[in-house]
């Protein structure tokens, strides 16, 4: 079982002109204690927004673009986050996504032993990740971050399928 939970993060709707990445706007506008909640297989995995979410957003966007793009197919990342330490290899068919992880040795990957794999219906599994993209945006676009300052912000925002265009 794999579930995904964006929440109702605070938004700090402040900006700071120097942010240019996903990463340092997140940053800025998230504050620490603002998570989504990750269900595997029962185990549930707190993801900051501030942190965990700001250094994974760019693979997120991939990872929800290359199951759109295509009925079958296979993708890996290695999660940036310390707090997310995980090396996931997803497979999926047109209706079933399967996600493998491997943790790396550091301190909060959560013991999967017996748990490496789970399995979810592949439009849940976007439509998941897709509410925290929209999050996301939303926070940062309500903020005034715009196209023109932080790289990715319009690949994040077709990813959580929202209009790719927004004002620059």
């Amino acid at each position: 079982m794999f579930s995904l939970r964006a929440g109702t993060p605070a938004c700090l709707t402040v900006h700071d002109a120097e942010d240019s990445t996903i990463s340092d706007a997140m940053q800025t506008v998230f504050p620490l204690e603002t998570c989504s909640t990750l269900d595997w297989g029962g185990i549930e995995i707190s993801l900051s927004y501030k942190y965990d979410l700001s250094m994974m957003a760019d693979d997120i966007a991939q990872m929800i673009v290359a199951l759109q793009a295509s009925p079958s197919g296979t993708f890996q990342v290695d999660w940036p986050s310390s707090g997310f330490p995980y090396h996931w290899t997803l497979k999926w068919d047109p209706s079933i996504v399967e996600i493998h992880a491997i943790a790396r040795p550091e301190p909060g990957a959560e013991d999967l032993t017996g748990r490496e794999s789970v399995q979810t219906r592949k439009s849940s599994f976007v439509a998941g990740w897709q509410e925290v993209l929209r999050t996301i945006v939303s926070c940062l676009e309500a903020s005034g971050y715009k196209d023109a300052q932080i790289a990715g912000l319009a690949s994040l925002r077709q990813a959580a399928g929202r209009s790719a265009t927004a004002p620059a």
